[in-house]
């Protein structure tokens, strides 16, 4: 019966342990937790409110893509050639903003031209489209953000709405 006794103090001594060693891990993980969401001020794509710098990229049409080119609310749609949610955003992209005049449209696409066909086949009808390598010039003004992201881009060339699907996106009134 002793031994009995002893086991069952052993047993209770041994889980009590385990409860303070899981209570704190549980601390820990929240303490952590805190200082991931006390870091996190870059936001995968670009705040409304945001100004966007001087810029000048060239469109495939011919158009001089700048700052300049906000004149009235337009859509933005930044997309990547490696990127495999772009190809599938593509087509509801298009879709949400057929029918808008083509200028208060811009699609940009980040990669190789011969690479970019696919996008520009699709996006071109219904957009002024960039093609820029990594790193160019529109995503550089944009902050790098995540692709694909969508924009609308208000007079002055401020961003007015953001959002990660064509479907968030607020469509300016059509002209």
């Amino acid at each position: 019966m002793p031994y009995l006794a002893a086991g069952v103090v052993f047993v209770g001594v041994l889980c009590a342990f385990d409860l303070v060693l899981t209570l704190a891990v549980v601390r820990r993980l929240r303490e952590h937790a805190a200082l991931l969401d006390g870091g996190r001020a870059q936001v995968p794509f670009t705040p409304p409110g945001t100004s966007l710098p001087e810029f000048s990229a060239p469109g495939l049409d011919g158009t001089a893509v700048t700052r300049a080119f906000f004149t009235e609310p337009t859509i933005v749609g930044l997309f990547s050639t490696t990127c495999a949610a772009c190809r599938e955003r593509l087509p509801e992209f298009t879709e949400r903003v057929r029918g808008l005049d083509a200028r208060r449209v811009l699609a940009v696409i980040e990669g190789e031209r011969d690479d970019a066909e696919p996008f520009t086949a699709a996006l071109t009808p219904v957009a002024t489209v960039v093609v820029e390598p990594v790193k160019g010039p529109v995503n550089t003004a944009f902050g790098h953000p995540a692709s694909p992201s969508f924009y609308v881009v208000g007079q002055d060339a401020v961003v007015t709405s953001s959002t990660l699907t064509p479907a968030g996106l607020s469509l300016p009134a059509r002209t």
